[in-house]
């Protein structure tokens, strides 16, 4: 029984456990004074494991256990029956409690992998991120988007497996252009061999998982015996696929000549930054290499390589070789190794190689990871040279590590709609990108939509700083935008599958999906006309029309920017896509706002005078007539540049989207007082919006779900359909009034 007063002392009771751990193997979980989970791990042995991290002893030169004896303040353990059983918990417990100190690749949502469903009637090869438990087969997962989809077009090339989904499949009742140009045997309309696409299936499963040299066996023999049998086309079909895999094959480097499928895990290390490469080998050629950066690591290295064996091999769609070469054994490394030979269905050896060409395999891995983090280390050195060369270009008080973009589309005047992205470090940061409904300016006015859109961006980054007095500038009080009265809590970010993006946005992508945000809550924002003002004069009209407008104070916060105000954080450098006009909009919409110290530059595209001089970009600055001339290999244009296209892709992107909403759109969807449910029962009912107008209130009420509240609420936008003209009464006749509503 424990101390009483044990209880009261964390480091007694933390001793207490400690002294009664068993030596049976099993995970353990550190965990901090808040309750939180900090660090998982697995042991062959829990008792000399544990208590390892509390031992004082010189010669340990693990990084983080200093700061783990600060920080740990109980500890949980879980005893297993063997290893294996530990190194499967231990993936479990990670994904559970993410803890800090653990390795944690990114998510697999952001991994491409290609999906080959053979349970299909004609399987077909696509792109998926999240492999589903199902028995397709996957393959990846791919580090890069760029090179899955180019394994993906190599297949679609030479491989001749439809292309269409399954909805497509089922309504095509021609063939497509796949099959005019000789790459899908069109079996959605076509009479196709059986056994011939059965085939192609199991080719590309032999190719993508490497096994090229069966490959290039069977389709030499398949060739030959099309030959023999006088079909050439198919024999044709053969050669080509031949000369893909030969030419992949020519690219691949041989490293071993033993028939076994190989990953070597290499490792190099600074500090806390670590990089781990990990080579592909298949039937003793290099296939692939993959590079993950691994950040803040306190770890030591038995101990970064088990966490990172669990994450990379945890994906369902990893595929997993005969052997796996690593530099140092993790702890529990049997147990590992049958976790994985589990999951495969055949057995699977982890070790360190000790001599012969298998050392030199680790020794090119670990070469590869050390290349690649310099490089990484390169490339980080080169943004900052060329962040601080824009800073000094554009006379900007510190380095403008987050820029913005704002740009504005329509069509013909119509459908405008307002884009603002953002850079990170050169890189498109997609969960800070914005669109904007524009509703309330003139159609075609660029100038008021411009200063509309970047007045809510404005309020929201304002409302996002630390509390502060409210700025007065040139005597008049400049608080909320110009005729903001309520929050728009439509302005969310982009979403990987609203893209996810992106899609994406993005990416995604998907990643490009990204998602345009309809304004449930616009502002009556009555914005600058600048119309075909010159530009020397937009920024007095601008406030001119902020102070006839301003109707709330700096301190009313939209709620979207109260709950998210990281997401709303003012750049670095804001960019306009445009000249001094432009620029002047923008200028006057932070101004009204009291943005007065905000970095506002116009970036105009490259075009050619009347008298056919050519004037490459210019950027304006504040204040500045003449604008500054930038080359096309200048650092500084490749930053704006990227800014200003994505923004372009975004805006026209949001826009297309918003047309396609409202051409597909339903009069009946803006009644109110009507839900979605109503909305739909009676369209099902009544078969169209025309049938819903010529249905009289008892056929409405008929309609499951709709009650006379609903039926009142249709009827002060849709009347009720006029009475048939009856026949004229007999002599003495009747009521002429006879129930005109059961008339059809």
């Amino acid at each position: 029984m424990v101390n009483p007063s044990a209880k009261q002392d964390p480091e007694a009771l933390l001793a207490a456990k400690l002294a009664s751990l068993p030596t049976k193997p099993g995970c353990y979980l550190f965990i901090d004074k808040t309750g939180a989970v900090v660090y998982v791990g697995k042991a062959k042995s829990l008792r000399s494991r544990v208590r390892s991290y509390f031992q004082e002893s010189g010669s340990d030169a693990r990084y983080f256990i200093p700061i783990l004896r600060k920080i740990v303040a109980d500890l949980e353990t879980v005893v297993t029956a063997t290893e294996k059983e530990a190194a499967v918990l231990e993936n479990e417990l990670v994904k559970q409690h993410k803890p800090r100190f653990n390795v944690k690749l990114r998510d697999d949502k952001d991994f491409l992998c290609l999906k080959l469903d053979t349970q299909k009637e004609w399987p077909m090869l696509e792109t998926v991120r999240r492999p589903a438990p199902d028995k397709a087969r996957y393959f990846g997962p791919y580090h890069s988007a760029t090179s899955a989809r180019r394994t993906l077009h190599l297949v679609n090339k030479h491989f001749q497996l439809r292309t269409c989904s399954d909805a497509e499949m089922a309504s095509r009742r021609r063939p497509c252009l796949q099959y005019q140009i000789k790459r899908c045997l069109a079996p959605c309309v076509m009479d196709v061999d059986r056994a011939l696409y059965t085939e192609m299936v199991r080719s590309v499963a032999l190719f993508l998982e490497g096994r090229h040299d069966e490959l290039t066996g069977e389709l030499t023999a398949r060739m030959r015996d099309a030959s023999r049998e006088l079909e050439f086309e198919r024999a044709a079909i053969y050669r080509d696929q031949l000369r893909a895999v030969e030419a992949v094959r020519e690219a691949q480097r041989v490293v071993y000549v033993k028939d076994v499928d190989q990953d070597v895990v290499g490792l190099y290390r600074e500090g806390t930054l670590v990089e781990v490469e990990v080579i592909l080998v298949r039937q003793g050629r290099v296939t692939d290499t993959l590079s993950f950066s691994l950040r803040n690591m306190e770890l030591p290295d038995d101990e970064v390589l088990g966490g990172f064996l669990n994450e990379y091999y945890g994906v369902a769609s990893t595929t997993i070789p005969d052997e796996v070469l690593v530099p140092v054994l993790p702890d529990g490394a049997e147990g590992v190794a049958e976790w994985l030979s589990d999951r495969r269905g055949r057995k699977v050896t982890l070790f360190v190689p000790q001599r012969g060409p298998r050392v030199d395999l680790l020794k090119m891995a670990n070469e590869n990871a050390a290349h690649a983090f310099r490089e990484k280390q390169r490339s980080s050195d080169d943004l900052e040279a060329r962040l601080e060369e824009l800073r000094e270009r554009l006379r900007l008080p510190t380095l403008p590590r987050r820029i913005e973009c704002c740009d504005i589309s329509h069509l013909g005047g119509g459908d405008t709609v307002g884009s603002i992205v953002a850079l990170l470090d050169g890189q498109p940061d997609k969960k800070r990108y914005r669109s904007f409904n524009v509703k309330s300016v003139a159609d075609g006015d660029d100038y008021a939509a411009m200063y509309e859109v970047l007045a809510r961006r404005f309020r929201r980054g304002k409302a996002a700083r630390p509390a502060s007095p409210p700025a007065v500038a040139d005597g008049a009080e400049s608080g909320a935008a110009p005729g903001a009265s309520e929050a728009d809590a439509s302005d969310l970010p982009e979403g990987d599958a609203a893209e996810g993006a992106p899609d994406d946005a993005i990416e995604n992508e998907a990643p490009d999906g990204e998602a345009i945000e309809a304004d449930a809550a616009e502002e009556a924002v009555d914005p600058v006309s600048a119309g075909d003002a010159p530009p020397e004069t937009e920024a007095a009209q601008a406030t001119a029309t902020a102070e006839r407008q301003a109707a709330g104070s700096a301190s009313e916060a939209p709620k979207s920017a109260q709950s998210g105000g990281a997401e709303w954080d003012l750049p670095d450098l804001l960019v306009v896509d445009g000249g001094r006009g432009q620029l002047q909009v923008a200028l006057s919409a932070a101004r009204d706002l009291g943005l007065h110290d905000l970095p506002i530059v116009g970036l105009a595209k490259e075009r050619e005078t009347q008298s056919g001089e050519k004037l490459v970009d210019r950027v304006y600055l504040p204040g500045q007539k003449n604008g500054i001339p930038l080359r096309s290999t200048s650092s500084a244009l490749f930053f704006l540049a990227r800014a200003r296209d994505e923004a372009h892709r975004f805006a026209n992107h949001a826009r297309k989207r918003l047309g396609k909403a409202r051409r597909l759109r339903s009069e009946i969807e803006d009644i109110p007082g009507l839900g979605s449910a109503v909305r739909t029962a009676l369209l099902r009912e009544l078969g169209s919006l025309e049938g819903v107008r010529r249905a009289t209130d008892a056929q409405i009420l008929a309609v499951a779900g709709v009650t006379k509240r609903h039926l009142s609420a249709l009827r002060k936008v849709i009347p009720s359909p006029e009475p048939a003209p009856s026949a004229a009464p007999e002599e003495g006749g009747g009521d002429a009034e006879k129930a005109p509503g059961l008339t059809r």
